[in-house]
């Protein structure tokens, strides 16, 4: 099987509300019921109709807690937006667009591993190619995230992984 060839993009939006309602009814999948693949709870819901409402003030909850800790009004576009998208010709499993969502998140500042109080985070698989990640750019301790060079680092987080599974296939 041949390494996964992915292409991942990065920008930032202002509502995530309307971000996780075009993610979730706009598939350009038609065959594919989206899905929750995981949050940075784990007590996340699992039935499955989720309530983008409910999961979008859920997630947004560290803008709201840092107006008033710093007196400062939060910028706009607060909202991170990652999409993965894999070439037609490799399939990726649900555990492995998990597998990606952590390596992206641990590499972009969004979640690194072991810190508790790191940026709130949703993982959607929208279509069977193609894996979303949304997220608030003010962690759960009221800082901002360090998120220089984001779109770099989760590149290399899709080469790595897309290297480290052609080596486990061989």
């Amino acid at each position: 099987m041949p390494a996964p060839v992915l292409h991942c993009t990065v920008r930032r939006t202002e509502s995530t509300l309307e971000l996780l309602n075009a993610l979730f009814t706009l598939s350009d999948d038609p065959g594919f019921e989206p899905l929750l693949l995981d949050t940075w709870s784990p007590g996340a819901p699992a039935e499955e109709e989720h309530d983008m409402a409910c999961l979008a003030a859920l997630l947004d909850e560290p803008l709201a807690l840092r107006r008033p800790r710093t007196g400062h009004t939060p910028s706009k576009r607060l909202t991170w937006h990652c999409s993965i998208r894999s070439s037609p010709s490799t399939a990726l499993t649900e555990d492995d667009w998990y597998d990606l969502a952590l390596d992206v998140l641990d590499a972009t500042g969004i979640d690194p591993a072991g810190d508790s109080t790191a940026c709130r985070w949703a993982a959607l698989q929208t279509a069977e190619d193609r894996i979303d990640i949304v997220a608030t750019v003010v962690r759960q301790d009221g800082r901002w995230a360090r998120l220089h060079n984001d779109e770099v680092f989760a590149r290399f987080a899709c080469e790595k992984f897309s290297r480290a599974r052609a080596a486990s296939v061989r």
